[in-house]
């Protein structure tokens, strides 16, 4: 079915638009004076931003549920370098907590890591990759296990609980699932939908506040509510940029 929106930037830029819109209503209501004179005016306006509300939300569950679509590549690259911080945080939370929990000494720094210049780590590269796979490794050892599961050694489970936790957030999002065309053509075509749906929402809003701010001329422009999303279709002329 085809949809008034095009693409998945046209998409995002009008829910940044339909956030604005929820503001300027919001402001636009405390903007009325209060008393029964401009009640009605008001409801109307409290109309219009929750119908703002309810579209833009189900927007932004359509845009996060579409990670998978190329057009997030730099999201997915961002994430994973937030997750690979996590990753890094967690490892160092572990020998942070062996050394505040059991001892500066332990043995159990040395049986784990190689060197604790974490914030090497945190530059990324294959030299982090193979101390964080080296890591790993000396994690399963049995001494390692062993202690796990002593009395004494109980800030070990949860510490190391974190670390794998990290780890498989991590992997996940730098290996995410592959979906077939036909996924993909459902993920972006419900995303364009619902801003299909956000556009007409808005249109209506305009309406709305439009005659609730009537009898105040210029509230409507000065709050900003005159303004339209744009177009990402560069091949309309200027003039049609703005669909109506």
């Amino acid at each position: 079915m085809q949809t008034q929106t095009s693409t998945i930037a046209e998409a995002r830029e009008l829910h940044a638009f339909g956030l604005r819109c929820l503001e300027a209503l919001h402001a636009g209501e405390q903007r009325l004076p209060r008393g029964p004179d401009f009640e009605e005016e008001r409801g109307w306006l409290a109309s219009a931003a929750r119908r703002v509300e309810r579209e833009a939300q189900g927007l932004s569950a359509a845009l996060a549920g579409a990670i998978a679509l190329p057009e997030f590549e730099a999201e997915r690259q961002a994430r994973a370098k937030e997750l690979f911080e996590s990753w890094i945080d967690a490892v160092e939370g572990l020998a942070v907590g062996i050394s505040s929990r059991l001892s500066p000494q332990s043995p159990l720094l040395e049986v784990l890591f190689q060197h604790q210049k974490f914030d090497k780590l945190r530059r990324g590269g294959n030299a982090a990759r193979a101390y964080l796979t080296d890591l790993e490794r000396r994690r399963r050892t049995a001494y390692v296990v062993r202690l796990s599961g002593e009395p004494e050694y109980d800030v070990l489970p949860p510490l190391l609980a974190r670390l794998d936790a990290a780890k498989l957030a991590f992997e996940e999002q730098e290996q995410p699932p592959a979906l077939a065309e036909d996924e993909l053509a459902a993920l972006r075509h419900g995303v364009l939908a619902a801003a299909d749906g956000l556009r007409a929402v808005l249109h209506q809003a305009r309406l709305l506040a439009d005659a609730a701010l009537s009898a105040h001329p210029g509230w409507f422009a000065e709050l900003g509510l005159d303004a339209k999303p744009r177009s990402k279709r560069s091949a309309r002329p200027a003039a049609d940029a703005e669909p109506t």
